[in-house]
C-alpha cells in the first residue's frame, strides 16, 4: 500500500487527531475519505520520455487552506497557503494578492509605522502586476469579475480600517502617525486605480468595464476624503474630487440608469474625524443607526440636525487633538459595539434619504 504523504509539504508524517489527518509538518488537514485517496491514487504522469508531476491536487488543496484560513482572519496562515499556490502558479491573481495581504493585515499591529508601510508596500507592488496577469479571454470575465470586486472590497477593508493604528511607540514614547498612515494608504489607492485602468484598457467591450468603473469611483472618493479631512491639502481634494465626477460621467455614458452619490462632507462628523474615514465599519454602523432608528422620530431628527450644525465648529477647533479623538474613540467604540450586538451591521453602507 502507498504510504501516506502530504501533498502539501511531501512530508510522511501525518496523525490522525479528532477524526482528521493532519500533517505534522506543514498542518495541512485531510478527513478519512482524502487520506485513502492519497494511499490509493498517484500524481506523476510517466507517459513518454520525460516525467510529470502533477500539481493541480497540491495547488488546489493549498487554495482550500487559504481561503479557510483568510475566512477565519488567519492572515499568518493565509500569508503561507497563499504562496503555496504562487509558487505554482506564479499568475494566480488570488495568490499574488492575498499572499501580500496576510502581510499587510499582520503588519497593521507593529508600533512601528516604518515596518506597517514596508508591509503595505509590498501589497502595493503585488496591485501593480495583477493587470499583468489578467486573463481577458471572454471565458474567464466572470470569473475575473468576481475576483477583481473581492480584492477591492478587502483592499477597501484595510485602508479604511487601518486607522485604528496610527501610532508609532519608540522608548515608551508614542507619537501620532496619522499623516504617515493617510499617504501610505492614499498611495496604496492610488497604485490599485492604475491597475484597474489598465485591466480596461484590454477589454473589448465597453459595458463590460462598468464594474471597474465603479471601483475606480469608490477609490478616488477614497483619495478625497483623506486630502478634505487635511485642511491645508484643500488643492489636492479638488483634483480628486475632478477625478470622481469625470468617472461618474464615464459611468453614466456607459449605463445611463447610473445615479452618482454625493461625496461626503468630510471633517463634519466626529465618527468620521475619530475612525478616519466616512466609509470604514464603525461609521456604517452609526450612519445605519442614524438613518434607521434616530431619524424615525422628531427627537432624533432634531438631534441629528443639532449634531450637524455643532459639529463642524468643534471638529474644527478640536480635531487635530490627540486627547479629543482618545477621548472621543473610546466612547463610540462602546456604542459601536453595543450597536453590532443588537444587530446593526458594519457591512458598506449608502446613506438612506429621510
Amino acid at each position: 500500500m502507498k504510504q501516506l504523504t502530504c501533498e502539501m509539504c511531501g512530508s510522511t508524517e501525518l496523525l490522525k487527531q479528532d477524526g482528521v489527518f493532519i500533517c505534522q509538518t506543514c498542518g495541512c488537514k485531510y478527513s478519512v475519505e482524502e487520506a485513502k485517496k492519497l494511499m490509493i491514487e498517484g500524481t506523476v504522469d510517466v507517459s513518454g520520455s520525460t516525467v510529470r508531476v502533477d500539481n493541480s491536487s497540491y495547488i488546489q488543496k493549498s487554495l482550500e487552506n487559504a481561503r479557510r484560513a483568510k475566512a477565519k482572519e488567519d492572515w499568518e496562515e493565509c500569508e503561507k497557503y497563499y504562496n503555496m499556490v504562487e509558487q505554482y502558479e506564479p499568475n494566480n491573481i488570488e495568490a499574488i494578492f492575498y499572499s501580500s495581504y496576510g502581510k499587510a493585515k499582520m503588519a497593521m499591529v507593529e508600533s512601528d509605522k516604518y515596518k506597517r508601510g514596508q508591509k503595505v508596500n509590498v501589497l502595493k507592488n503585488s496591485i501593480s502586476v495583477i493587470d499583468d496577469n489578467y486573463d481577458n479571454s471572454p471565458a474567464k470575465y466572470e470569473e475575473n469579475k468576481k475576483m477583481i470586486e473581492q480584492i477591492h472590497s478587502d483592499l477597501m477593508k484595510l485602508v479604511n480600517g487601518g486607522f485604528v493604528y496610527n501610532t508609532t511607540t519608540s522608548n515608551n514614547v508614542t507619537t501620532n502617525d496619522s499623516e504617515y498612515t493617510y499617504d501610505m494608504f492614499i498611495n496604496l489607492c492610488l497604485g490599485w486605480i492604475e491597475s484597474l485602468q489598465n485591466i480596461i484598457k484590454v477589454i473589448s467591450e465597453p459595458k463590460k468595464t462598468v464594474y471597474l468603473w465603479k471601483l475606480i469611483r469608490e477609490a478616488y472618493a477614497y483619495v478625497y476624503s483623506k486630502y478634505v479631512n487635511r485642511k491645508y491639502l484643500g488643492s489636492f481634494a479638488e483634483k480628486y474630487k475632478e477625478k470622481v465626477i469625470q468617472t461618474d460621467a464615464i459611468i453614466t455614458k456607459l449605463d445611463p440608469s447610473y445615479q452618482p452619490r454625493e461625496l461626503p462632507k468630510q471633517g463634519c462628523y466626529v465618527a468620521t474625524c475619530v475612525y478616519g474615514s466616512y466609509d470604514c465599519p464603525q461609521v456604517w454602523t452609526l450612519r445605519r443607526y442614524r438613518d434607521y432608528t434616530l431619524a424615525k422620530t422628531w427627537y432624533g431628527r432634531a438631534f441629528i440636525h443639532t449634531y450637524y450644525a455643532i459639529s463642524p465648529t468643534i471638529i474644527k477647533l478640536l480635531g487635530n487633538t490627540d486627547w479629543f479623538k482618545k477621548m472621543w474613540k473610546s466612547k463610540l467604540d462602546r456604542m459601536v459595539d453595543d450597536l453590532q450586538h443588537k444587530g446593526v451591521k458594519d457591512t458598506p453602507y449608502q446613506d438612506r434619504r429621510w
